[in-house]
């Protein structure tokens, strides 16, 4: 039995392999042959579970079996892709039946990668007599504001993307573009403008395997959107968007097996990690396209460690104060940091709590005012913070209310017994007879954070 919350994802994978193979190999090609063996193998495999194989594309979205197939990590090309391509050729819905075998898909694959023109000319011949297609309508049309969030999360999960791959030309010593990183900044300013609640939301993503991607893109964010709040230009934005994302970037030179170490560090290996403040000069000095966006970033990698009081390292002169974009940072992330699982912190620390520790240590770790601009980005509950409201239900906070912070957007994912809700979503700031009962760790009900914001 397959996973059905797998079961579109992978389809969609397999069809778009099979279509890249086909834009290199022509159809009797042995590589496109086995591509759509193993297509045909899994459609057949679901044809044995459900009546029909149905993929729908409405409101931005695609659903498999009316299941809304998320954008994941792993898979975003793909069904980037196949959504593109029934989004130009007109299709709202593409439906496989009983009885298709490997050559009908080889030659829909090779007709649904072609211009819309051709695409409807074939369909139109008939030649096709397990795969059914319906056309969208004016009236399918999603409206623009509902369309930018699936834009905000294509934004996010392409940054994620390219911080992936820089850094992994950077760990297997390969010499990385600064480029793609400079584009991909911002791109990321662009949708803090449209939506800037909607972005922040997506740094409540956090993966426990891929730790250093996500740490570095939600650091990058959480940077732009308080320097944002602090009215710096686009110029400025892009250069500490980019300091954001670099930030970490000396971490390449540190053995993985130490990053990744599930015990406590000993004296040695911490002097070891201390040092990718100063590696991350040389990494940065080793890229591509070097400007002044780069020195900018060389400085955050080298001072984001500082404390305010002076203290800190790599070592310094305690009157040596770290620049503004250096203080902006320390404090994104340690945020990030705090509130993320890792091997060594298998259960991160409450959002709000995180917040009174940052307050804790103003003047001491982290810039008061920045402090303060940080906390009111951020409300009194963070997004993804797990709450329990007066009702009994548990609910996770998805966006801020700019006009109450301790008021905030919530959807519920439990109910007063504690089972899985519908997922309602709530405005505490309008529903005031509802109170926020305590503050609790998602895991003691199983609620997957991350779930509610792809």
């Amino acid at each position: 039995m397959i996973a059905t919350d797998k079961s579109g994802a992978n389809l969609v994978s397999l069809f778009y392999a099979l279509i890249k193979d086909l834009q290199v190999y022509d159809l009797n090609n042995d590589v496109v042959q086995n591509a759509a063996k193993r297509l045909i193998y899994y459609v057949n495999t679901l044809l044995n579970m459900y009546k029909h194989i149905e993929l729908v594309r409405y409101m931005d979205y695609i659903f498999f079996n009316k299941q809304r197939l998320r954008f994941e990590i792993d898979g975003y090309a793909s069904l980037q892709y196949i959504h593109d391509k029934l989004k130009t050729n007109g299709v709202k819905t593409l439906t496989f039946l009983p009885g298709i075998d490997k050559d009908e898909i080889i030659l829909f694959a090779s007709v649904f990668k072609e211009e819309p023109d051709t695409f409807g000319k074939h369909l139109a011949s008939g030649m096709f007599e397990h795969i059914s297609t319906e056309f969208a309508t004016e009236e399918d049309e999603i409206p623009d504001f509902l369309r930018d969030g699936e834009h905000i999360k294509r934004t996010y999960f392409q940054a994620l993307k390219v911080t992936k791959n820089l850094l992994h030309y950077l760990w297997t010593n390969q010499t990385a573009d600064m480029k793609s990183s400079r584009r991909i900044v911002y791109n990321l300013i662009n949708a803090l403008s449209q939506d800037e609640l909607g972005l922040l939301a997506l740094t409540a993503i956090k993966d426990f395997d891929e730790y250093t991607y996500n740490h570095s893109l939600n650091v990058a964010i959480l940077s732009l959107a308080l320097g944002q709040r602090l009215g710096l230009s686009k110029k400025a934005l892009a250069r500490l968007g980019t300091a954001g994302l670099l930030h970490d970037i000396g971490k390449v030179q540190i053995p993985k097996q130490l990053i990744y170490k599930p015990g406590k560090l000993t004296e040695e290996e911490w002097e070891t990690i201390k040092h990718h403040s100063d590696y991350g000069v040389t990494e940065i000095l080793k890229t591509r396209g070097l400007d002044e966006i780069g020195l900018v970033s060389i400085t955050v990698a080298y001072q984001h460690h500082w404390n305010f009081d002076g203290s800190g390292y790599p070592a310094h002169e305690q009157d040596q104060e770290p620049t503004l974009f250096a203080r902006i940072v320390r404090i994104c992330d340690s945020y990030d940091a705090m509130t993320t699982a890792r091997v060594y912190q298998p259960i991160p620390y409450l959002p709000h709590i995180v917040l009174r520790i940052l307050w804790k240590y103003q003047n001491i770790f982290y810039d008061p005012v920045l402090v303060k601009a940080f906390i009111q980005l951020s409300g009194i509950y963070p997004v993804g913070s797990c709450l329990e409201l007066s009702s009994g239900e548990v609910c996770l906070v998805i966006r801020q209310n700019q006009g109450h912070l301790a008021r905030p957007f919530v959807k519920l994912v439990r109910d007063a017994h504690k089972k899985k809700s519908d997922g309602r979503m709530i405005d505490l700031a309008v529903d005031k007879h509802i109170k926020i009962a305590k503050v609790i760790y998602p895991q003691k009900f199983r609620v997957d954070v991350a779930s509610y914001f792809v």
